[in-house]
């Protein structure tokens, strides 16, 4: 099987658990924060789409740096502006790696393949998957049945 194809297919199954969390999150908790520098959890969400930027920045640039990406803050309370931001750099970044399948990103000196770079980003969407189960616990909130292959 394609490895490209393969990833690609592995970030867009991590961003559906992502958009059907915000689905099944009420709105009015989105200004929910666990505790002090843990951000809300619709920064938890907007946070996710301003690092993927990045990451379709490098892709561009062939080099990834986090020290200059989007902070929109006014849509961190709405469950639409949130999935439509999410939705919207995802399809910026399929037509990026359709233009560049080939790319190396250079990454803090080590080059990445597309794939691992693709890697790197699933591994970051997993890491704060992990932060908003905690949210979702306080809150004490159903999860969404697709959350199941966590074992929630």
């Amino acid at each position: 099987m394609d490895t490209l194809k393969s990833k690609i297919d592995e970030w867009q199954s991590m961003r559906k658990l992502t958009l059907d969390l915000i689905e099944a999150i009420p709105e009015e908790k989105l200004g929910f924060a666990v505790g002090k520098n843990m951000g809300s959890l619709g920064k938890q969400f907007r946070h996710i789409g301003d690092v993927q930027l990045c990451y379709s920045e490098a892709i561009k640039t062939r080099k990834i740096s986090f020290s200059n990406y989007k902070r929109d803050y006014s849509i961190e309370n709405s469950k639409e502006k949130l999935k439509i931001f999410l939705e919207e750099i995802d399809k910026e970044m399929l037509k990026l790696i359709d233009e560049n399948p080939k790319s190396e990103i250079d990454w803090f000196g080590d080059k990445l393949s597309i794939e691992n770079h693709i890697n790197a980003l699933i591994q970051h969407e997993i890491l704060h998957h992990g932060e908003l189960i905690v949210y979702v616990r306080i809150l004490e909130l159903n999860f969404p049945k697709s959350w199941n292959m966590w074992g929630l």
